[in-house]
């Protein structure tokens, strides 16, 4: 079953660079050691204990995973950099940017060369030992296709998705989800304009849906970018894996 929420957006701009811009919040609430992951959810298909992410050739996609460097546990990436270039690292805070408050570690990745290629990210504690790991198999293709992006969440945790966006063209975002893993908390428009400068008209801004994870299991967000006219003309979708 799906629920279609309606939002405003601008003419599609790149997800990655949406969810790591400037001055966006997030409202993630992770723990400290995911479980592993051997589902698959979205665009791809499971293989072995891998999810299967799909990319276009020379598109961005995005890696969001659950995090708080408070606690001493970071992320890290392997990947063969012949074939995918990672593009940007941002850290987002949560929705109150408290000292040792968590978040998401989001990292923006591009496919450079066609066929298939792994990513691993590995949870490393303090002690510089990894504690967790989760597999990505991107495929690269020369196809159209909508960028795959992932998000690695716990159950009964936060997430927040981002999306620039200027309710001012007519183009409007409408979302999908799975509501049977899937809760939608909160949306709302971020303004790219000071309260300063409040009397700016049409200025842009960015689109923040934050999620609740309510089963383990894997669920699906669409975001369609719908014209004046009631045309979609692009889809931006992620892939959520939930842990226990």
């Amino acid at each position: 079953m799906k629920k279609t929420v309606v939002a405003s957006l601008i003419v599609i701009v790149s997800l990655a660079f949406a969810v790591v811009c400037a001055g966006c919040t997030s409202s993630t609430t992770p723990s400290p050691s995911p479980g592993s992951t051997t589902a698959v959810a979205g665009n791809g298909t499971a293989l072995g204990n891998a999810t299967v992410i799909d990319v276009m050739q020379g598109q961005n996609f995005t890696m969001q995973l659950q995090s708080n460097p408070s606690t001493g546990y970071h992320w890290e990436p392997t990947y063969d950099n012949s074939t995918i270039t990672l593009v940007n690292r941002a850290f987002i805070t949560g929705s109150t940017p408290a000292p040792g408050a968590p978040g998401a570690d989001v990292f923006t990745f591009q496919g450079t060369k066609t066929g298939s290629s792994f990513i691993t990210f590995n949870y490393i504690s303090p002690a510089n030992e990894t504690t967790n790991s989760v597999n990505y198999t991107i495929t690269c293709t020369t196809h159209k296709i909508s960028t795959g992006n992932a998000v690695l969440v716990s159950k009964a945790q936060n997430f927040t998705i981002q999306q620039l966006s200027n309710p001012s063209t007519g183009y409007r975002w409408v979302l999908e989800y799975t509501n049977a893993t899937l809760r939608l908390v909160n949306e709302t428009f971020a303004s790219n304009v000071s309260a300063s400068n409040a009397s700016v008209v049409g200025a842009g801004g960015t689109e923040l849906y934050t999620f609740r994870a309510t089963e383990t299991g894997t669920g699906s967000i669409v975001l369609s970018d719908v014209s004046p006219a009631n045309q979609t003309v692009n889809t931006v979708p992620y892939s959520v894996l939930i842990t226990s």
